[in-house]
């Protein structure tokens, strides 16, 4: 029997997977769905509202404000072991913490290893992404910004909408094509947020990076919202 959700092995009858933690429905076919396969999200909302979007990340960072701060020093150490091959896993983690916080009203250490229940997709993705958005800084800078507009989404629809890694960057990219101009300007006031973390002697990072996560997550939530499988099996861990 395979897990409805993530696609992993599990015992028969059992009501929840050992490792995403989704609930199981019983009698429900017993084979795992493609991920290609999953239908793609509509989209919400067509306008992006950055400036909205970095209040609520900001709101959901300080009400949990050292736990975040550990996240982002554990997001740091794992990724830089084996750079941009853990940068998937670990970014979907972050922001599978984020929006535990937002809907369960708590966060743990662990949390942050979620990415780990989806790691070949956010693995590819996390490269893909890293590879694409070098190749657009690299190109006069403009196309940079581009890449990050379009590619805002992808592991949060890995991890929510149960997508494999190009549905889900197709997807994000249809998002952005919608308002260009907004997402340009969102990613531009994220860079801000980095680099005055950065101007804060380094330190100031450890705020500036959830807030960057938790802007996209509450972007996303407006422009796909979350599935409540999703928000139930955050809050049924808390």
């Amino acid at each position: 029997m395979f897990c409805s959700r993530c696609g992993s092995q599990i015992v028969a009858e059992a009501p929840f997977c050992p490792s995403c933690g989704a609930p199981q429905q019983q009698g429900a076919p017993q084979y795992a769905p493609p991920a290609a396969l999953v239908p793609r999200p509509a989209i919400r909302c067509e306008k992006a509202d950055g400036a909205k979007w970095l209040g609520q990340g900001w709101d959901v960072v300080k009400s949990d404000l050292p736990m975040f701060a550990l996240h982002t020093v554990l997001f740091a150490l794992v990724s830089g072991v084996f750079p941009l091959i853990l940068q998937g896993p670990m970014t979907v983690g972050l922001q599978y913490a984020i929006m535990r916080r937002a809907y369960a009203g708590r966060t743990e250490v662990g949390d942050v290893f979620k990415g780990f229940n989806f790691l070949v997709p956010s693995l590819v993705a996390g490269v893909l992404v890293s590879i694409f958005s070098s190749i657009g800084f690299l190109l006069c800078l403009i196309p940079g910004f581009f890449v990050l507009a379009a590619l805002q989404f992808p592991f949060l629809l890995i991890f929510d909408k149960g997508m494999d890694f190009w549905p889900a960057m197709e997807t994000s990219l249809e998002a952005a094509k919608k308002d260009w101009g907004g997402y340009l300007v969102f990613v531009l006031l994220q860079m801000v947020v980095v680099f005055a973390g950065v101007l804060a002697c380094f330190v100031g990072l450890l705020v500036a990076v959830p807030v960057m996560h938790a802007a996209t997550v509450a972007a996303y939530d407006e422009v796909f919202g979350f599935e409540q499988r999703t928000i139930d099996q955050a809050r049924a861990q808390a």
